[in-house]
């Protein structure tokens, strides 16, 4: 594939990604003045728009016209942006996008409603599509996304859930998210059933390497690399792989009272060094390196295409993340 193409392409998800904001700042306008002063200041912030990013990429190698992939990569941020208000209210977390979270200045049910509207935003904008493959792929990140949510409400400060449910969880919550708009992206881009499957392989594998990087700092980065306090997991209750890697029945009881002293204000420094010593972030490390070459692979098998450069980018990225 020529540079020129790839700089093209590279441009043009550039401009795509200024359409999309113009979009969201155009469609998150309703009647409630008190909605709009709280909507748009946190879609106004943007964070790193990756799933935006990967779905106009993937339309705009396909050259789908602009009238589709703008409005789908917009209602995907509105999708993402819907979880992420609903996930402050369910961790009671109370910075999102350096202001404060939505339920701390208005209440859980403000919060939980602006969400609902996103919901129902992004649907009413892909029904404007009037594709039924995208509504197809949407109904299925909102399924997917709810019952991970369910499974981590259950698993809070559960030391034995096994790392086979947790894997799960993780690809409810993260990897079918992103595999989902690289799949928009090739119904929007007109692929073919078989790239589409491994542009699909490609997400998921990004997805699932994606959250264990963000488990694994966790343990081993700092609050400055991470923009979160370190040990904040485990401060929730929430038990990610490099922990779940290394329980045993012989340190199962020191875990879970380790992790409840945790939740009422002792330091995590004690459990993060004895998960480190026992090789639990080495295990995830391993583990993240291995869904990095499953997107790897799925990525090599496709023909080349402008953007393709990008999308290894991406992958080599996520084993720098973590330093």
């Amino acid at each position: 594939m020529s540079l020129m193409k790839e700089m093209a392409l590279i441009e043009q998800v550039k401009a795509d990604l200024i359409k999309v904001e113009a979009y969201l700042a155009d469609s998150l306008h309703t009647g409630s003045e008190d909605f709009n002063q709280l909507i748009r200041p946190i879609s106004a912030a943007g964070g790193k728009r990756l799933r935006a990013r990967l779905c106009l990429l993937i339309a705009g190698a396909g050259n789908a016209p602009e009238a589709t992939r703008i409005p789908i990569a917009a209602a995907v941020e509105m999708l993402h942006l819907a979880t992420l208000i609903h996930d402050d209210v369910l961790d009671q977390a109370a910075v999102r996008r350096g202001a404060p979270a939505i339920h701390c200045s208005k209440g859980n049910k403000v919060a939980i409603l602006s969400g609902d509207y996103l919901f129902a935003k992004a649907f009413d904008v892909v029904a404007q599509i009037k594709s039924v493959e995208c509504l197809r792929v949407f109904s299925f990140i909102i399924s997917a996304l709810v019952e991970g949510e369910f499974m981590q409400m259950e698993d809070v400060f559960c030391i034995n859930q096994g790392t086979e449910r947790y894997l799960t969880k993780t690809q409810k919550k993260t990897a079918d998210f992103i595999e989902a708009c690289l799949e928009l992206g090739g119904i929007l881009g007109d692929w073919t059933e078989a790239q589409t499957t491994l542009l699909k392989q490609y997400g998921h594998g990004l997805g699932m390497a994606f959250q264990i990087t963000d488990d694994i700092m966790d343990y081993c980065a700092t609050s400055e690399t991470t923009g979160k306090p370190v040990g904040k997991d485990l401060r929730e209750g929430l038990i990610t792989y490099p922990l779940l890697s290394i329980v045993t029945k012989e340190n199962e009881q020191y875990i879970t009272d380790t992790v409840h002293a945790i939740a009422k204000g002792q330091s995590a420094d004690e459990l993060i060094e004895y998960v480190t010593a026992q090789g639990g972030v080495t295990k995830a490390e391993e583990l993240e390196a291995t869904y990095r070459e499953q997107a790897h692979n799925a990525l090599a098998a496709l023909p080349e295409f402008a953007g393709k450069s990008v999308l290894y980018e991406v992958l080599d990225s996520l084993a720098h993340r973590k330093v």
